[in-house]
């Protein structure tokens, strides 16, 4: 799509409407200037309908005088006519009769030759009588006036008196007047009658001389027909000029409206134009505009922030001034194949400060046409992403690598695997994955902290890295779980090699917050192509190694095998039977006691899990104990036998039974602040008395246990809650922690009681642990008594209780209860 061209202009290019005021100010000057101009024009039409008016009573007036002088000229030619040829003789008669005023004529009378009478008539006498009878006809009134007169009706008047005086003064040769006559309007017109020689001959005898003024001739012509054309002549042209007042005021309207919109359009071209300077110059983005050969003609004050240049510096140059090394000429030269080709591109450029200083901009350059569709401007546009591109490779790499370690993640890790299976399938070679699992980890997390867990982590990574090529990947999947990718390998036996040189460096203590710590790792290793055909497969079995490995003593490797897979199911069966177990409590306790050897007597109990599958049987806890902890379910069972402890103790109390309730603890259950909190609802649910419930951790939890851990057992000894070290001797650590801890019991292992009898060391080591625990005020419990030798020397060494199958094996609850009556031992025993 080609750009739009630089003189287009259309409403829809406008941003937004006009200010109200602008708007009102248009309109208030639109309507000013409007009625002004109707104004004008009303008074020019009126001046006009005024003078035409008065033209056109001119007119009716010019022709009425036209009409009154023509009627005049018509008399005065008659009069001189008959004045000139004797005069006109007619018949006497009624309307004829003898003039008496031209009696003194001797030829006023005579007889034709056919012997009739005849009569002179006067002129002014025959005007007179055809007005008389044919006034209507003629419409036109006529007479013969004077001072001095023969006949009486040829009298003037007032106004044709004074009329005849001017005349005969000089002053005026004709005189007009519009008067009534008979109530009707009409133009009276006299002029000057002068003496002629032919007129001697009837008025001779008033003494006028010839050239002389002897009276005058009137003539009154009816103005009701001019008037009357005069009438519609005003109202046509009332009309008219209403009609063409009414068109140029709709002309100014419609002049007015393309005004106001011319000048809305001006406005708006002018906002748009001041608000597009505004956008330039405060733009945040740098701006720059250059002529079609790259010129530069102007740049925003965005472009001097960015780079550096001020506008004295590059106006009038080329663009290329902040061109960076970093792109190619192919880069340059399809960029600009593509603004000639689509008028426009966009992308990532890299450009150069005046500083010389290189960042990455996101710049888009458009070119401007103009009417001809030549290209007339290229303007460039661009922002500083510097931040945002280090940003989304930041995110990339997070998307890629561990945070913590700096190896790749579990998405780069399946990348990298499976370019490993392709690379060894291409060249027909062997490819190894190791997966490891960390040894001792949790312990060291749920002890020392997660700050001390992820420094050993990153020491891991260090020591990791030490152990393959650079060609090799190294990964960290989760938690404490690490693959080693080894491409391109002969045989096994490359596995084999680092494998054990990554145990050799995993043995090695490790140095945290000053103190030494010890971890390990198992590994299994699965094979390309003997193990799997893809990525996932070999991750699979590779998994499924590590687990045996783990299985098997940990701190090893182990190979994948079939028969791997073949335990892997089952694990995962037993995991899945666990979890419903767990839900549908399917746990019962079993009791094993333990005895007093000063008192000779059942002093207590030891409650201990069983599982009864429904379809697998009897399941051993060292099964599912292990893998309860690694699901995170080993809390609620402990809670569980602790609740089905609590209550078969109140009821051996309330049947008179003095008796204790030893149960075992994980250490997870430590990491759990509420844990006091869930000792007091079981107990408050019970009613089984605090005093009497012992709570059981081994040594090796003991022995590194955070200072929130210690609160844990703090606030549970606060409870009244009795506390034992379980295992006691296998820690291979300091006593000294004893005297820190709130504990009441320690349980000696019973790897030093099986071979006391036989062995000074096993029974110096007892006889010092309860030395030593007396002297600290602890009571001693010995684990696994097995025959009446190895109790006697515990009693010899004033041990306080034992516990073993020589006093009873683990029963459920209706057995113990029939032991503690003093039923034999034998009777008692169970399986398990």
């Amino acid at each position: 799509m080609r750009p739009a061209r630089s003189d287009a202009k259309s409403s829809d290019d406008s941003i937004g409407a006009l200010p109200a005021t602008e708007g009102r100010r248009i309109f208030d000057l639109v309507i000013r200037y409007g009625a002004g101009a109707v104004l004008l024009w009303t008074v020019l039409l009126g001046l006009s309908l005024w003078w035409t008016i008065g033209h056109q009573k001119d007119t009716t007036f010019e022709l009425a005088l036209n009409t009154a002088r023509s009627a005049f000229n018509k008399d005065l030619a008659y009069r001189r006519w008959a004045s000139g040829h004797g005069g006109v003789y007619v018949e006497p008669s009624e309307k004829t009769p003898p003039s008496p005023w031209m009696s003194h004529l001797p030829d006023r009378d005579i007889i034709a030759n056919d012997g009739r009478l005849l009569t002179l008539m006067n002129p002014a006498y025959m005007l007179r009588e055809m007005m008389a009878d044919y006034g209507d006809d003629y419409g036109i009134k006529g007479r013969i006036v004077g001072i001095v007169y023969l006949n009486p009706n040829n009298e003037a008047d007032s106004w044709e008196a004074e009329a005849i005086r001017q005349f005969s003064a000089g002053t005026i040769t004709e005189k007009l007047e519009i008067s009534a006559l008979e109530g009707k309007p009409y133009l009276r017109l006299i002029k000057p009658f002068m003496m002629e020689e032919s007129c001697q001959k009837c008025h001779g005898h008033l003494g006028f001389p010839n050239g002389s003024v002897r009276g005058a001739v009137g003539v009154s012509v009816p103005m009701e027909p001019y008037l009357e054309v005069e009438s519609q002549a005003i109202r046509a042209l009332a009309v008219s000029h209403g009609g063409f007042w009414l068109v140029g005021v709709l002309g100014i309207g419609l002049i007015g409206r393309r005004s106001a919109r011319r000048l809305k359009e001006k406005a708006l071209a002018d906002e748009e134009t001041r608000l597009a300077a505004h956008v330039f110059r405060n733009a945040l983005e740098a701006t720059i505009i250059t002529d079609p050969r790259g010129r530069i003609l102007r740049i925003n004050p965005m472009f001097t922030e960015l780079t550096g240049y001020g506008e004295a510096e590059v106006v009038g140059g080329n663009p290329r001034i902040i061109r960076s090394d970093h792109h190619d000429a192919d880069f340059y030269k399809e960029m600009w194949q593509a603004i000639y080709r689509d008028g426009r591109w966009q992308g990532e450029i890299w450009n150069r400060r005046k500083d010389g200083r290189v960042f990455v901009a996101w710049e888009s350059i458009v070119a401007v046409y103009d009417a001809a569709g030549a290209i007339r401007y290229f303007i460039g546009s661009f922002s500083d992403i510097t931040e945002q591109v280090e940003a989304q490779r930041h995110i990339l790499r997070l998307a890629h690598y561990d945070v913590l370690t700096d190896l790749p993640n579990r998405v780069l890790f399946q990348d990298r695997l499976e370019r490993a299976v392709v690379h060894a399938l291409r060249h027909d070679r062997l490819a190894a994955l190791l997966f490891l699992d960390l040894d001792g980890f949790k312990k060291v997390n749920d002890t020392m902290g997660h700050r001390a867990g992820n420094e050993l982590l990153k020491e891991v990574a260090v020591r990791l890295r030490g152990c393959v090529r650079m060609t090799d990947t190294i990964a960290r999947l989760g938690g404490d779980e690490f693959t080693v990718i080894l491409d391109e390998i002969s045989s096994a036996g490359d596995a084999a090699v680092v494998a054990e040189k990554i145990l050799a460096a995993l043995r090695a203590p490790i140095a945290i917050d000053g103190r030494e710590v010890f971890i390990g790792t198992s590994i299994g290793i699965s094979l390309f192509p003997a193990d799997g055909q893809s990525g996932d497969e070999l991750l699979k079995q590779a998994d499924t190694a590590m687990y045996q490995a783990k299985a098997a003593g940990k701190g090893r490797f182990n190979f994948y095998s079939a028969e791997m897979t073949k335990r892997e199911e089952h694990r995962l069966e037993l995991e899945m039977a666990l979890r419903q177990a767990v839900d549908e409590e399917q746990f019962h306790v079993h009791y094993q006691p333990k005895k007093n050897l000063a008192a000779g007597r059942v002093s207590g109990f030891e409650a201990l899990v069983r599982w009864q599958h429904p379809s697998l049987g009897m399941i051993a806890p060292l099964d599912f104990i292990p893998l309860a902890e690694e699901m995170h379910l080993v809390d609620r069972i402990d809670l569980l036998v602790m609740r089905q402890a609590c209550r078969q103790g109140r009821i051996w109390l309330d049947q008179g039974h003095d008796v204790t309730m030893a149960v075992n603890l994980s250490g997870v259950n430590f990491s759990v602040d509420d844990l006091p909190d869930q000792v007091r609802r079981v107990l408050d649910e019970t009613g089984f008395p605090a005093d009497h419930l012992e709570l059981e951790i081994t040594e090796s939890f003991v022995i590194d246990l955070e200072v929130d851990q210690r609160e844990v057992m703090q606030r549970l000894r606060a409870l009244g809650v009795m506390l034992a070290i379980d295992d006691f001797g296998t820690g291979y650590s300091s006593l000294s922690y004893l005297k820190r801890l709130p504990v009441n019991t320690l349980k000696i292992d019973r790897s030093f009681v099986r071979d006391i009898a036989r062995d000074s060391r096993d029974m110096m080591l007892v006889s010092s642990i309860i030395g030593i625990a007396h002297s600290l005020g602890l009571k001693v419990v010995a684990e696994g008594i097995e025959d009446s030798e190895q109790m006697s020397i515990l009693e010899t060494q004033e041990c306080d209780e034992i516990q073993g199958y020589f006093i009873a094996k683990p029963m459920s609850a209706e057995l113990a209860g029939i032991f503690m009556t003093g039923a034999p031992a034998s009777h008692a025993v169970i399986s398990g």
